[in-house]
């Protein structure tokens, strides 16, 4: 997984009266687009392996994962958490809300 990059010193454009809700809005949606990628990429491999005749499901709930593996999991889990909060982090610009005249 990639960490996503923000410019340190940009903020981002609010939608909502609320900083706390245009906040928690914004860690929603990416949950919701980081589950979606997972969840596509999840069905094209299982659909990959059943057209190699691969025991995949088997395989991956008897998989035990090694300490090596524990470490690079350990990793990807804080690099998700850190992209999953940098909008908490960051000041957000006051606007208007969205659709606000």
């Amino acid at each position: 997984m990639n960490e996503i990059r923000d410019e340190p010193n940009t903020r981002r454009q609010s939608f909502f009266e609320s900083d706390s809700v245009d906040q928690l809005m914004s860690m929603v949606l990416e949950l919701a687009a980081e589950q979606w990628v997972l969840r596509e990429r999840l069905f094209t491999i299982e659909k990959a392996a059943d057209k190699l005749g691969l025991p995949l499901s088997a395989a991956v709930e008897n998989h035990r994962f090694s300490e090596t593996e524990q470490a690079q999991l350990a990793q990807m889990r804080k690099t998700l958490i850190d992209n999953f909060m940098r909008t908490v982090n960051r000041e957000h610009r006051r606007q208007p809300p969205f659709g606000a005249s």
